[in-house]
């Protein structure tokens, strides 16, 4: 980069003011040159310090023709100039463009800028300047682009972004799962305009969207779970890069639904309930059994009333999960075989199978399928159903249920009111919070459980189920 006859810069990165002495002064002070340190770094600082000692100086000469002391004391020194003890005659500007402008103060100012300009040159005419100005430019250009990360994120429609997304997760997503997810995005997508871009989707547009599903009357644990399904989606997106960063809960589709306390025990007022001692006699009498259940149906409500098992894990049992733990004949609640899944970690576990169960003949049961060959408790049960493999049991305990006991007064019966029941009946019996939810595979609200307390034995878990007993069932 050349740089101009009247500056320089220094190894320490301060600009310095040169100025070539006429022949005359050069004579009689035996140096060609004048040298100051400009005291600043800044080139535009450098560019106005400069032309006040150019003026300066070129005043001097013309009075006097000399540099006597007289004339010194007329020139601003550098000193002076930083402190700011000179007149402001003039301000130096740099344009976006590149473009230097001098702004004077009146006439007498203006004539004394344009001098200095004349013996210095136009600055923003300079190729040295023209180079530097380029160097900033560009240096300006990418700090914008780094303080703007949404300059950088390409505009995909959020249709294309939500078929992306759908076909990434089919494989690790259940079928029902699958299609809830589809529903819940797309539902958004198609709200929110298919061809619209992803980045410009917002706060303001999730929440039109809440809204609406308001407006169809849908309840707010749906409006929850499909607002669940979408942060999700966010989250790959930001990941992906289709879509700015942000901190956790900034997420688009965080809070925008609160779901009260008061709201919470509604649902449960009117959720699930419990059977009786009594409704559960009268719905495992062995009339009533062979009449509204087929066998499977019979042995998947059986293992539902003594394990509290949810009815999909019941339903995707396999006979491998039938297993001995330290002499005991135990039931594995698992992931490990085709169509196997579980609600959470927690409700992987192993446990031993309650005396009844044995009395009843499941064990021989199990013998007798590994014999024909099945490796599925339930055989003809499809691996790949859209709601699970433990819809069809669920379907066919709630019409016998309703067959036999009816609708309770609030709320309603169904396959999960036997885990209800299971986990309150041995709430009754006095069997500890642990042993309860190492059984059922519930996580215990309490941290320090799971931090300072050791699993329970097989031979514990056996002694507390096995007080469990439902009179003549």
């Amino acid at each position: 980069m050349r740089i101009p006859n009247y500056l320089r810069l220094a190894p320490s990165g301060v600009w310095h003011f040169r100025q070539r002495l006429p022949s005359r002064q050069a004579r009689e002070t035996g140096k060609t040159e004048l040298t100051k340190s400009l005291g600043t770094r800044d080139l535009l600082t450098a560019q106005k310090r400069a032309l006040s000692l150019v003026e300066g100086y070129a005043e001097s000469f013309t009075k006097v023709g000399g540099l006597g002391v007289v004339a010194r004391d007329s020139i601003p020194t550098v000193s002076e100039i930083v402190q700011g003890k000179t007149p402001e005659r003039y301000k130096v500007i740099r344009h976006p463009d590149g473009t230097v402008e001098i702004e004077a103060n009146g006439k007498a100012d203006h004539a004394f800028a344009m001098d200095a300009l004349e013996r210095i040159g136009p600055l923003d005419q300079e190729p040295y300047y023209q180079e530097l100005m380029r160097t900033i430019q560009a240096a300006e250009s990418q700090r914008s682009l780094a303080s703007d990360p949404a300059s950088k994120i390409p505009v995909v429609a959020i249709g294309k972004a939500v078929a992306q997304w759908l076909t990434e997760i089919k494989p690790s997503t259940k079928t029902k799962t699958f299609k809830i997810k589809t529903t819940a995005v797309e539902g958004f997508a198609k709200h929110y305009g298919e061809k619209n871009p992803l980045k410009d989707a917002g706060r303001v547009d999730v929440g039109a969207w809440v809204m609406a599903l308001r407006a169809s009357k849908l309840e707010t644990p749906t409006i929850v779970n499909k607002l669940s399904y979408l942060r999700g989606f966010f989250d790959w997106a930001k990941a992906r890069g289709y879509y700015e960063s942000f901190a956790k809960d900034e997420n688009p589709a965080a809070g925008q639904v609160i779901y009260g306390m008061r709201e919470k025990r509604q649902r449960r007022v009117l959720g699930f309930k419990p059977f009786s001692k009594e409704q559960v006699q009268a719905l495992y009498d062995a009339k009533a059994m062979e009449q509204g259940l087929s066998e499977s149906a019979r042995w998947g409500a059986w293992i539902g009333l003594y394990t509290g098992a949810r009815v999909a894990e019941v339903g995707q049992l396999t006979l491998a999960d039938f297993l001995e733990v330290e002499g005991i004949p135990c039931i594995r609640i698992c992931e490990e075989s085709e169509g196997q899944s579980v609600k959470s970690d927690i409700s992987i576990r192993t446990v031993p199978i309650h005396p009844k169960l044995i009395k009843l003949g499941l064990l021989k049961r199990v013998e007798s399928l590994r014999k024909a060959g099945e490796t599925r408790l339930f055989p003809s049960v499809k691996t790949d159903g859209v709601n699970g493999m433990g819809n069809w049991l669920s379907k066919a305990f709630s019409r016998h249920v309703l067959a036999t006991v009816g609708k309770p007064e609030k709320g309603k019966f169904g396959f999960h009111s036997l885990r209800k029941s299971f986990i309150q009946g041995l709430q009754s019996l006095g069997v500890a919070s642990e042993i309860r939810a190492a059984y059922v595979g519930h996580e215990l609200d309490d941290e320090h459980h799971s931090a300072y307390s050791r699993a329970p034995t097989m031979k514990e878990l056996l002694d507390a189920v096995k007080k469990l007993d439902w009179g003549s069932v």
